[in-house]
């Protein structure tokens, strides 16, 4: 789920790392509780908050010659006093309180700036914290972490795992409040469609049996494992060890013939009235680039006069049933699928014979937030 937290950071003046006591005149660097969005796909009105802990490494100085580790792999926990009706974000502590180490206090160092910051949420296991690296040059996830896509059968999604989001923030002053963004590391893709028949509708005019695959060898259905450099690049932009899909591992989605999984294209007639496929929110995919698509489907209520079928058999139509038939009619264009992005395919049917299609790949920030913060990477 889309998350993102509002964190109050600060950092000592002597500049030094070591455990440092708390002086009176010091700001301490703490992490406070924000109102989140967390919608799958779009924006809502629901607002909550995000309980659910995170990891958190923090480097000051990050430009100079020597930057100096402020916060390394930091267990962060969400704490509330029932009695006080109040919550907060909590590191400080010691092993014996529950933490992965003993966290001391931090405090903003005015010398020492650009902060950043890189986090994960959820915080990993205790026992599993030793296995990731995040510092000043490196994220890097151990191979046991695993990421797969979705596929999605008559409206029932199955498969699929999305176990982190990064982030990544840099500061270069203190400030009240430090946005600490959470960013998806998968991307996600949804399907719709609709009618633009150009001739007269036909009175019982229905789409069913939609398939959608992916096309060619090189298609990506699970990631282990997951490494970026933060000297070159961000920490969104990494590289996982993939795991390539064959044969109907490539099946995205799909839909049976029965009646309640028939889309009546009299009402899909128009963007605002696609079909999704029975799936509005989409589905999760690994990040990839060159993705092509293909899609298979049938039309019941077109009128031809004859039978017929086209040189590659991908398009069929019987006379006696008024179904045409579509069999993995390839999507001519290919697509990169970025992290933290939602691809929604809009195909547009203009005519059934010959085949005449629109496809746009709508792009949509994964995350929508509510609060007058900037939460674009690195700001």
């Amino acid at each position: 789920m889309a998350v993102l937290l509002t964190a109050c950071v600060s950092c000592s003046t002597d500049g030094t790392i070591t455990p440092v006591d708390e002086h009176k005149d010091d700001v301490p660097m703490q992490f406070s509780q924000a109102a989140v969005n967390t919608p799958v796909t779009r924006a809502t009105s629901t607002s909550t908050a995000l309980t659910q802990g995170f990891m958190v490494s923090c480097w000051k100085g990050l430009n100079s010659a020597k930057p100096q580790e402020v916060m390394g792999c930091y267990e962060v926990k969400y704490k509330y006093d029932g009695w006080n009706n109040q919550s907060k974000w909590e590191y400080v502590g010691t092993t014996a309180d529950g933490y992965y180490k003993d966290q001391v206090q931090r405090y903003w160092d005015t010398s020492a700036f650009p902060y950043r910051f890189y986090a994960i949420t959820p915080c990993p296991a205790a026992t599993d914290i030793g296995s990731f690296v995040m510092n000043n040059t490196q994220l890097a996830m151990p191979s046991s972490v695993e990421f797969a896509y979705q596929t999605c059968n008559n409206g029932v999604v199955s498969g699929g795992a999305e176990p982190y989001c990064v982030s990544q923030v840099e500061c270069n002053s203190v400030q009240p409040y430090v946005a600490l963004p959470f960013y998806h590391l998968t991307s996600k893709v949804r399907f719709l469609i609709y009618n633009n028949y150009k001739k007269e509708i036909p009175t019982d005019f229905k789409l069913y049996n939609v398939k959608i695959k992916a096309v060619g060898d090189d298609f990506v259905k699970a990631g282990k494992g997951y490494t970026a450099d933060l000297t070159s690049s961000d920490i969104l932009h990494g590289t996982f060890e993939v795991e390539k899909a064959a044969g109907d591992e490539k099946t995205l989605l799909q839909t049976d013939d029965d009646e309640a999984r028939k889309c009546d294209l009299r009402v899909a007639a128009d963007r605002d009235h696609a079909y999704d496929c029975m799936n509005a929110d989409g589905l999760l995919m690994i990040p990839q680039k060159n993705v092509k698509l293909s899609f298979s489907f049938d039309v019941y209520g077109v009128v031809f006069d004859r039978d017929f079928e086209n040189e590659d058999g991908s398009i069929k139509y019987e006379k006696a049933t008024k179904t045409i038939y579509y069999k993995d009619v390839e999507i001519a264009e290919s697509y990169n699928w970025e992290p933290n992005t939602i691809y929604t395919y809009v195909i547009k049917v203009n005519e059934f014979y010959p085949l005449t299609i629109d496809v746009t790949a709508e792009l949509t920030p994964w995350t929508d937030v509510v609060g007058s913060i900037d939460t674009n990477l690195e700001k």
